[in-house]
């Protein structure tokens, strides 16, 4: 007999999926957390390879931020999308098609580097093609794990790909780098790594069905209440007031974190003065810092939610306040010190901060969506990645006036502390049919 957590999942699958055996969890936990780290070292090597054409192509700060920027182009604009797109396929098919489209596009990248504009459109496909799979990744958990007590851990683990994805990729291109003295290699090696992996993972999945609970996790109280929320119309997720305060949150997230993954490197090479391949080296360890914050986060979240410590969304918003308190403090130290040690301890551990101020925001949508997470998570993602799409460029235009990285990293704290506080005191953590309807309540009552 079918939970009506199964029976609900799989309403949305065809006939020929509906009788596939579930896919294995672990499994599915362990590849998409390593597809993430692949995604976001894919994001970051181009940051290894602008400084290396820098030097041999006299790039100015301003050409270097263009070239970042255009990759959260794409990005932002298939977002929305994107994460329709994940709920309505399901992850196994939407990680598959991802991986190997973006794969493709960093394989293409160092065709032509002096020709800006097609550097720049390889840039903005790579990004499209990244764009539903991490609401894909955090859908497969609201469709598997309907425990708030247990959903923290599997999706941390899965989003911490976007800690130790950076430092992979900074790590790696600067070995490539040095091994080969060409950028060219760097998006060869990573290119044919994603094509292969999307090739195996398809072989291996195309056989299931996509997650979902088991055994006695799918005949709780919890697990049923989930399964019967009745979704929203998407349009709704952009035009309700009551959504906007945790998109503002979440705007800061990627401004502040895509200033550290694009900028780093140059950061400590050009105003700190540190040589190239121990930049690369220095640019990996707060992301490491980063991965093992993000886990702690998603572990402490699921005990403060076993302990019933969840009213007013406490489970959540604790860590939002305590990421943006520890980013805002480190940045600022590290932005005015002289010292380039303590610098970069304090940027190690500003990303700490940043990851503890990432993971609630995801498992928000699981907590409000558990049918829609997708497509709320691609929403979400694509008011964060107008801050992403903002911050490298504006970074680079105005560290290139001002002469030093301060006024960028300065700028990043006042946004980071306004969004914290405007998400932490405006948002309601409940059911988003609820938030949608009690919203078009009250406008109707002011009519």
């Amino acid at each position: 007999m079918q939970t009506a957590t199964q029976i609900t999942t799989h309403a949305a699958l065809t006939p020929e999926r509906a009788t596939a055996r579930p896919i294995n969890w672990p499994v599915t936990v362990t590849v998409f957390f390593a597809g993430s780290v692949l995604l976001w070292a894919d994001r970051s090597n181009f940051s290894v390879a602008a400084a290396a054409w820098a030097k041999d192509l006299d790039w100015t700060p301003s050409t270097i931020g263009l070239m970042l920027s255009a990759f959260s182009l794409g990005y932002l604009v298939i977002q929305p999308i994107g994460g329709w797109i994940a709920d309505q396929v399901g992850p196994r098919r939407t990680l598959a098609g991802t991986m190997a489209g973006w794969s493709l596009w960093v394989l293409l990248t160092p065709l032509a580097p002096t020709v800006l504009w097609l550097t720049a459109a390889f840039r903005v496909l790579l990004g499209a093609f990244e764009a539903p799979y991490i609401p894909a990744s955090i859908a497969a958990v609201s469709r598997a794990i309907p425990s708030r007590a247990r959903r923290g851990r599997f999706a941390a683990f899965m989003q911490s790909g976007a800690q130790l994805g950076p430092a992979t990729g900074v790590f790696f291109a600067g070995l490539i780098l040095q091994a080969t003295g060409s950028p060219v290699y760097i998006f060869v090696a990573f290119g044919l790594l994603g094509l292969v992996g999307a090739a195996v993972w398809w072989i291996f999945a195309r056989n299931f069905a996509d997650p979902v609970p088991t055994g006695a996790h799918a005949e709780t109280d919890e697990a049923k209440e989930r399964a019967a929320q009745a979704p929203v119309p998407p349009r709704l997720l952009v035009t309700s007031p009551a959504l906007w305060p945790f998109y503002i949150g979440y705007f800061a997230l990627p401004y502040c974190q895509y200033i550290f993954l694009t900028w780093l490197p140059q950061y400590l090479t050009h105003y700190r003065h540190i040589p190239l391949v121990t930049a690369s080296a220095l640019s990996a360890l707060p992301f490491v810092v980063a991965f093992i914050s993000a886990n702690l986060v998603g572990w402490a979240m699921d005990w403060f939610a076993a302990k019933g410590w969840t009213a007013g969304g406490l489970h959540r918003k604790f860590f939002i306040a305590l990421g943006a308190l520890t980013y805002a403090t480190t940045t600022l130290i590290a932005a005015t010190t002289e010292s380039t040690s303590l610098a970069v301890t304090m940027i190690v551990i500003a990303n700490a901060g940043l990851a503890f101020y990432v993971v609630p925001y995801w498992l928000i949508c699981t907590d409000v969506a558990p049918n829609q997470t997708g497509t709320l998570g691609g929403v979400m993602n694509f008011f964060g990645i107008v801050g992403a799409t903002v911050s490298p460029y504006l970074s680079g235009v105005i560290a290139q006036a001002t002469g030093a990285f301060v006024a960028p990293l300065l700028l990043a704290v006042a946004i980071m502390l306004v969004a914290a506080v405007t998400m932490i005191a405006l948002f309601r953590i409940r059911p988003l049919s609820s938030l949608v309807t009690a919203q078009s309540g009250a406008a109707k009552l002011a009519i």
